[in-house]
């Protein structure tokens, strides 16, 4: 992660926060900049040792994106093009945390982590790669070149670079979304000791929920069959999902007042890191879910968010679904000599549904597998914006089209 908070006990404070506080309906954010005044703010991302290259393209579509980056880095608007609705999981100039209903000191710490200009400029640079355009960074002498021409030959100069074919110098791109491969990574077959069903950490309050009106379950198993996963700890974040808004679900202020007890937030925290293959099972509302970020090592929420691109998938009323075998690796020696750690996601649901019908064979039956789809994207609110591919899933979009084509 590039930008940090001061203290790690604020981290901590702000994403407890950002997953836990209440959605406050505002009205959109309208923004009225011209054509000139855009222009001049995208540009200053057009330098003299640095600019942005996308082969084909023009001035005038850097400039939009560039935009609609800054928006949506800034919570003002969707990824997927609409103007959002301000709730306090997203950074907005015009209203203060506090005004959102956030406690005055999370709200400030808030303000210092998602609305710092750093972390804007990070998030707005990964909205633009995303999207298809390349940083490109020159060597001194051909910076000084650049410096050293009139303004309007630098204008002129940067209305052609921003869509020529072909450019030099050091290329930075962000062209692939799915999980790094390296043998480092991988999960072995079989268990690494027998299987568990973590439900709690005492053992007399160790008792499977039972499901209510309109639930279903999530299945997701951490599998530590990886020496770099040996007796580490890792949670998941799932959030509720408004397919038809390209947005997620926020539980509303009042939502003690009008007794609702609807899932918004999933977070699926490894309970025994010493087991190697734990089963855990999470009752949540009947509905659709992405995958919203992990950490590993550590309990706390992510600090990261794939609302740029994540995995979505539905869980219906009365279902087990099983999501994933989750591994949490840390500190694994790749093969060009880094080290990383990352959750390994993986699935095998014979596995899962065998060892399940060892340690609950009622619920073995029920078992279903997940049916993942990509790109499901959703307001940007996290210390880190990114976008998430699971292999081999098709994109929402196309499997819309699809259905819709079918239903002709």
């Amino acid at each position: 992660m590039t930008v940090f908070l001061r203290s790690s006990a604020a981290l901590v404070a702000v994403f407890f926060a950002l997953q836990a506080a209440p959605a406050a309906a505002q009205p959109k954010v309208e923004n009225g900049d011209s054509a000139e005044e855009i222009a001049k703010d995208a540009a200053r991302d057009l330098k003299d040792n640095r600019f942005y290259n996308k082969p084909g393209a023009t001035r005038a579509q850097y400039d939009a994106d560039w935009q609609e980056c800054r928006l949506i880095a800034r919570g003002s608007q969707l990824p997927r093009g609409s103007s959002s609705y301000y709730n306090p999981m997203m950074y907005n100039p015009s209203i203060s945390p506090l005004a959102a209903g956030i406690g005055g000191g999370i709200g400030a710490a808030i303000a210092a982590a998602i609305a710092e200009g750093a972390a804007r400029r990070e998030n707005r640079k990964r909205c633009l790669l995303i999207r298809g355009w390349q940083m490109v960074k020159l060597p001194q002498d051909k910076a000084q070149a650049i410096a050293a021409m009139t303004d309007e030959a630098k204008e002129a100069y940067f209305n052609s670079i921003v869509g020529a074919a072909q450019v030099s110098g050091e290329i930075e791109r962000k062209d692939k979304f799915t999980p790094l491969e390296d043998p480092a990574l991988a999960v072995g077959a079989g268990l690494a000791s027998p299987a568990t069903l973590w439900l709690h950490k005492d053992p007399a309050k160790a008792v499977m929920p039972v499901l209510a009106e309109g639930q279903g379950a999530v299945v997701v198993a951490f599998n530590r069959n990886n020496p770099a996963a040996k007796d580490r700890f890792g949670r998941i974040e799932l959030y509720r999902y408004d397919a038809a808004k390209g947005d997620l679900h926020y539980q509303p202020r009042d939502w003690k007042k009008k007794g609702d007890l609807t899932t918004y937030v999933v977070p699926i925290i490894a309970g025994d890191r010493r087991a190697g293959y734990e089963l855990r099972v999470i009752p949540v509302t009947a509905g659709d879910y992405v995958l919203g970020g992990w950490t590993v090592g550590t309990n706390t929420p992510a600090a990261s968010s794939y609302c740029f691109g994540a995995p979505t998938f539905s869980v219906k009323a009365g279902e087990y679904v099983y999501l994933a075998d989750a591994t949490p690796v840390m500190g694994a020696q790749l093969a060009d000599g880094s080290k990383t750690s990352t959750m390994v996601l993986t699935r095998n649901m014979a596995q899962a549904q065998g060892e399940l019908a060892k340690l609950r064979p009622e619920l073995a039956g029920k078992l279903t597998e997940a049916s993942i789809r990509n790109r499901a994207s959703y307001s940007c609110a996290s210390v880190t914006m990114d976008r998430y591919d699971w292999p081999g899933a098709a994109d929402v979009a196309a499997v819309e089209a699809e259905g819709a084509e079918g239903g002709r």
